[in-house]
């Protein structure tokens, strides 16, 4: 598994290849807010390469890829070259594709600047690029070097992309540890996406799955709660330009699959009912049932024809592989005058 540092322990450790090509992946954001700050504190990057990618979902593609693999093999650079990703989970799922895949395999070093990217994307090996507007079709499993976190990187964040990273931080606690999803819930979304205590222990949770099971075979799948529904809203969004960040529908995917956990006791339903919709828009006015349930045809957790979800039977504990019919999706759902 990846060893998780901070800068002053990156710096160390890229100080011991000083003849490796090294380059920095950032998108336009962490260009302009973040790109400094490193360099001041990681003097063994001070002669990299800086490559900039678009920002946002719509840039996850094969096309941003090939630019950089271009890129690094224009520049001489070899097997042991070193790879860094600044920014949020676009960044770091493109710099963890390319390291995965160019010259067979370079080392990545992950450097979230986001919260969603330090509680999730930067961490477990997993990584992938969109084909269209679908989510994540295309991908290895392959963990990065180091992953640094440094905190103070979230104080160039605005509230939403705090509140973002929130969801996921939720969703941790929802599957694996009640108290700690009981002691969030006395705060605000955003407040829970700046906490550092919150932030490291959601990371220690995932880390604690991964280490168990990481390809993905069985237990990882719990971390996709509030994702079979989410990723099919995300996908819609960016094909109708809609305005949704990834955790504003996950959000939405877990409010339906807590719906769908009929072992759940209803008083802690509404509890996290109650707290998701009052800080999350939730309405499905905007998305069509038929276009939806093709979206989440293309998940990869499908099987002979049925949705397979991950369900909570309380707060903190949850179940994965369990399978759900279009006819049970539409009756949860509720959309008016549609037919599946």
């Amino acid at each position: 598994m990846e060893r998780i540092l901070t800068l002053k322990g990156l710096n160390n450790a890229l100080r011991k290849k000083p003849n490796a090509k090294k380059a920095i992946v950032v998108d336009s954001n962490t260009y302009n807010y973040c790109l400094s700050v490193l360099l001041s504190k990681v003097d063994a990057l001070h002669e990299a390469m800086i490559l900039e990618i678009g920002v946002g979902e719509k840039n996850k593609t094969i096309d941003t890829y090939m630019s950089i693999v271009k890129e690094l093999a224009k520049e001489g650079f070899d097997r042991h070259s070193q790879l860094v990703a600044l920014g949020g989970g676009v960044v770091t799922d493109i710099v963890g594709f390319v390291g995965s895949s160019y010259k067979r395999g370079i080392d990545t070093y992950m450097i979230p600047t986001t919260t969603l990217a330090m509680v999730d994307a930067s961490i477990g090996g997993k990584n992938a690029l969109n084909i269209g507007e679908t989510k994540n079709q295309i991908g290895f499993v392959r963990f990065p070097k180091i992953v640094c976190i440094d905190t103070s990187f979230l104080e160039t964040l605005p509230a939403r992309q705090k509140q973002n990273g929130a969801v996921e931080m939720m969703k941790t606690a929802l599957i694996a540890d009640r108290a700690l999803f009981y002691e969030m819930i006395e705060h605000s979304p955003v407040e829970i996406g700046e906490n550092e205590s919150f932030i490291r222990q959601c990371m220690k949770i995932k880390r604690d799955i991964v280490r168990l099971d990481p390809f993905d075979l069985s237990m990882r799948q719990k971390l996709n709660f509030g994702h079979t529904i989410g990723h099919a809203i995300e996908s819609i969004s960016i094909k109708q330009g809609i305005d949704m960040l990834h955790g504003e529908a996950v959000a939405i995917g877990m409010l339906y699959a807590i719906e769908l956990s009929k072992d759940m006791p209803v008083d802690q339903k509404n509890i996290v009912k109650k707290y998701i919709t009052e800080h999350f828009d939730t309405a499905l006015d905007k998305y069509d049932m038929n276009e939806l349930t093709n979206y989440m045809n293309a998940d990869k957790k499908n099987s002979c024809g049925k949705y397979n979800f991950v369900l909570l039977k309380e707060i903190g504990e949850s179940i994965y592989g369990q399978e759900v019919s279009k006819e049970q999706l539409k009756r949860i759902l509720n959309f008016k005058n549609q037919e599946v």
